[in-house]
């Protein structure tokens, strides 16, 4: 399991009720790694998530390029397995969903 950090989150437009995440992990990320972020957490409804897409810093800080990952959803917390064969190198994920009614901030 690889520890992620939060760089931002947000909601898409005002009132809207879609939700925006960006995760990233730290070098050490590696092919088959998986990591789990609760979905309440930034709020997106346990069930309500939509997209996710995911990028990799195929060298250190100069080339990023989309990354493949796959996702489980269980009672509200997404489980992200990164697929791309880069050894020790940052993911950065982007997930976005639906907030929990009257969760707009």
């Amino acid at each position: 399991m690889v520890a992620t950090s939060i760089l931002k989150s947000w909601e898409v437009l005002p009132n809207s009720g879609l939700k925006k995440v960006i995760l990233q992990t730290p070098n050490t990320a590696d092919e088959n790694d998986t990591f789990t972020a609760t979905l309440s957490d930034y709020g997106i409804s346990a069930t309500g998530l939509l997209t996710i897409r995911s990028w990799v810093h195929t060298t250190s800080g100069s080339i990023i390029v989309t990354d493949i990952a796959t996702c489980i959803v269980s009672a509200g917390v997404v489980t992200i397995t990164v697929q791309s064969a880069n050894t020790n190198a940052v993911r950065v994920i982007e997930l976005m969903g639906r907030a929990d009614l009257g969760v707009f901030a």
